[in-house]
């Protein structure tokens, strides 16, 4: 599970993928190994972002500081994560994942009832890449440019869209980097 070299975005440990076709300047298929992800759905009192970065500030069983990585996933709808056990993941959810030094038997468990050590396993997804602002009528237009050149292509999706991003709230717009990804059927 672990790689010897990290791979980084910026000065940030990021999520390593090979890319298997571009189908457009900002359109690709990727691979992405098995990866460990921290998850949350958040809950009433507190959002997802906040419950998450509580578990990277210590908010663990070994009060250990975890390396903040990117991207940082959002998804809607539902999907299976495995776990101990396959659970469904309904609604929206924020995943962050962990550096590649840890695996599942390494990683600090969370303390946090709303928040959940997971196993993200190997996937082939398409992604579309774009800067700027990212709200959701921007990732709603993404998301359709996206399923558009897949069909153009006769690429199978798999499974339902998420967000994916990797930089600060106080990184200026032009200087973002935003990712709408679809699981697809490997080519």
């Amino acid at each position: 599970m672990s790689q010897s070299e990290p791979t980084y975005y910026k000065d940030t440990e990021t999520l390593p993928y090979s890319v298997i076709k571009t189908l457009a300047d900002n359109i690709e298929i990727r691979h992405y190994n098995q990866a460990v992800g921290v998850l949350s759905k958040g809950n009433e009192d507190s959002g997802a972002f906040n419950l998450l970065f509580n578990y990277i500030s210590g908010e663990n069983k070994t009060n250990s500081d975890v390396s903040m990585t990117s991207p940082v996933e959002v998804s809607k709808g539902s999907r299976e994560i495995a776990m101990t056990s396959p659970v469904e993941v309904s609604s929206e959810t924020m995943m962050f994942f962990l550096p590649s030094k840890y695996d599942m038997q390494s990683a600090p468990i969370p303390t946090n009832k709303n928040v959940s050590l997971v196993v993200v396993p190997e996937r082939t997804v398409a992604a579309i890449r774009y800067s700027g602002f990212s709200s959701d009528s921007d990732k709603e237009e993404y998301t359709r440019r996206l399923r558009k050149v897949l069909e153009e292509n006769n690429i199978e999706t798999a499974g339902l869209p998420s967000y994916m991003g990797y930089d600060s709230p106080f990184t200026l717009p032009w200087n973002k980097r935003h990712e709408i990804i679809i699981p697809v059927e490997a080519p």
